[in-house]
């Protein structure tokens, strides 16, 4: 339960650090292309891709996923500076929605009623987080998190299915490696031809980049620990984790930057946990 909950905080971590940036004024891409980087030396140094044998058929998976891993980060910068800390956090969380809808389909596993009532409510409940009365973003403000919706959730089925296909027990954690590998080719190039290199000069992209790319792949580290210690199913380590996330999220929002729930909002965030709570449940 320790590790779902350090896994909780990591995620949570994400939007908070995101929020940092807009007020210290460092700029978002470059830091994120160095949280790559980060991210993939650590893959190196605890899970070398070299010590797995054959990786063939890993690189052209890797290379897409590396690319939609920028995309949605990018995006859950852009939505916590924009949208706020609880709403992007809440967003990505309720792609587990998603993730189970894909699953079922993919791989024609069951939900039961319970199941469907949690999908449902999970998806009223992000309606009314990611709307927000009198917001200043505009009318539009639901769009950078009903993206990251949509995004994580691609990412979460990409992973779900690849893992299923493409990877083993020896692998899985070389294939994370070589997708932040990639990420970090990827958004380099971006930065190349957005002609934003000349950023990586800022002390604070350096600072903001590291601390990302450590959480990033500590994150990713507690998750494979949470799962290998076999103390809970898969079925309700990820439901759990997500509960968590928007709890400490949603907090830290609060008491961080003041961050103001409707009491609309507030009904939306107590559906999306009930919601994930049915989810966890068998079928």
């Amino acid at each position: 339960m320790v590790l779902v909950i350090l896994t909780a905080l990591c995620i949570a971590a994400f939007a908070i650090l995101f929020k940092y940036f807009d007020r210290h004024a460092i700029p978002l891409f470059p830091a994120i292309t160095i949280n790559y980087f980060v991210a993939f030396i650590c893959g190196l140094l605890f899970n070398p891709p070299w010590g797995v044998g054959d990786i063939s058929l890993l690189w052209t998976p890797a290379i897409g996923l590396g690319c939609l891993f920028v995309t949605v980060f990018t995006l859950t910068g852009l939505s916590a500076q924009k949208a706020g800390a609880a709403r992007t956090t809440i967003a990505g969380r309720m792609s587990l929605v998603l993730t189970v809808v894909g699953t079922l389909f993919l791989f024609r596993e069951r939900v039961g009623l319970l199941g469907w009532i949690g999908i449902g409510a999970a998806l009223l409940g992000l309606l009314l987080v990611t709307r927000k009365d009198g917001d200043n973003a505009g009318k539009r403000s639901w769009l950078l998190p009903f993206l990251i919706f949509l995004g994580s959730g691609m990412c979460d089925v990409a992973v779900n299915a690849l893992q299923r296909i493409r990877t083993t027990t020896l692998n899985e954690a070389a294939f994370t490696t070589l997708c932040f590998g990639s990420a970090s080719c990827v958004s380099l190039l971006v930065l190349v031809v957005r002609k934003e290199h000349t950023a990586l000069a800022h002390r604070g992209a350096w600072i903001g980049g590291i601390l990302l790319g450590v959480v990033n792949y500590a994150s990713l580290l507690f998750l494979i620990a949470a799962l290998g210690a076999g103390e809970l199913p898969a079925s309700s380590i990820f439901p759990l984790m997500n509960i968590g996330a928007i709890l400490f999220s949603t907090t830290a929002a609060i008491i961080l930057f003041r961050e103001r729930l409707s009491v609309r909002q507030w009904i939306g965030i107590t559906l999306c946990v009930v919601a994930l709570v049915f989810i966890m449940l068998p079928a």
